[in-house]
């Protein structure tokens, strides 16, 4: 069986390693590699489609896909952790019978590499500031970490390498790490730096947290959007001795804008996790989940 139509809707980054595969599977293919500017271009794009394939940054509407009756199958060439932080109305596609899959863990190993980069970086003055007026190691800092999943752990590994000292705050208290799990108001009186990995649209830290986490801190966040209040962060950010380190991904174009004269305010131009490694690794995973949906329906 073959599928009638895949329409990757969006630049997911993974033609390059997988276009002749993406043709076997279907009788038409069609890619964009650039991204819809609205819900009638996306729905225009793909229509006849029974397949769409689609990165993190458009919005999958319920709107969208009830103007497409004939899909079958939405794959998120992205991380899909719960229907709250996806950009795919997977309520909608629930009620129409379509089928949505994302995947997992495909950039993890570039984020890790930027969050320990930026750190060194900072810790040792060699970009345009330093965090101490003179220059430190990793070595017995308090690193705190906020979401201890599969990435969350793979910086914990990373920083007990360094010999830093490290704690962490889950949703639950994991018995299979040898880390210390504290309340996150403990988490942010006790570390010096404190990163977040956290699906979409979860807020964890505001006024309260802040002010429990102090002043002469580093905040992290490489997630697909802010951890923390605006308000508040704008707050904390302006005390003397803060820092704030993100991927271009955890950030708008509002906020980079805001923050662009800030020289403690340090903004990756790039997304941490999407390197050609990594999209490869991607790119397969896509596969994986189209040829597994064209067996079930098969089946």
């Amino acid at each position: 069986m073959k599928f009638k139509k895949i329409v990757s809707i969006d630049y997911t980054g993974i033609d390059e390693f997988v276009h002749e595969k993406l043709k076997s599977l279907c009788n038409t293919l069609e890619i964009y590699n650039d991204f819809p500017k609205s819900e009638a271009e996306i729905i225009k794009r793909a229509k006849n489609a029974d397949v769409l394939l689609v990165s993190w940054n458009t919005p999958i509407t319920a709107n969208i896909i009830k103007n497409l009756p004939t899909l079958k199958y939405i794959g998120m060439c992205c991380s899909l952790y719960d229907e709250k932080s996806s950009n795919v109305d997977i309520i909608q596609a629930k009620k129409q019978g379509i089928i949505v899959k994302g995947v997992k863990h495909y950039g993890d190993d570039g984020v890790v590499e930027y969050f320990y980069s930026e750190l060194i970086r900072l810790f040792k003055g060699l970009g345009n500031v330093q965090f101490k007026e003179e220059q430190i190691e990793l070595s017995g800092i308090n690193l705190g970490i906020i979401g201890l999943g599969t990435l969350g752990k793979m910086i914990a590994d990373a920083g007990n390498f360094f010999s830093m000292n490290i704690y962490y705050h889950n949703r639950n208290k994991r018995n299979d790490v040898d880390y210390k799990y504290l309340s996150i108001d403990v988490l942010l009186k006790t570390c010096d730096v404190i990163t977040t990995h956290l699906p979409r649209n979860t807020v964890v830290i505001g006024d309260k947290e802040f002010s429990e986490f102090g002043n002469g801190k580093i905040l992290v966040n490489t997630g697909l959007s802010p951890s923390f209040e605006l308000r508040a962060f704008d707050k904390w950010i302006k005390c003397k001795g803060n820092f704030a380190l993100f991927d271009i991904s955890s950030t708008t174009e509002e906020f980079r804008t805001k923050y662009k004269d800030y020289p403690n305010v340090i903004i990756s131009n790039t997304v941490s996790g999407f390197t050609k490694n990594a999209r490869e690794r991607l790119a397969h995973k896509v596969i994986y989940n189209l040829e597994n949906v064209i067996k079930s329906i098969s089946d």
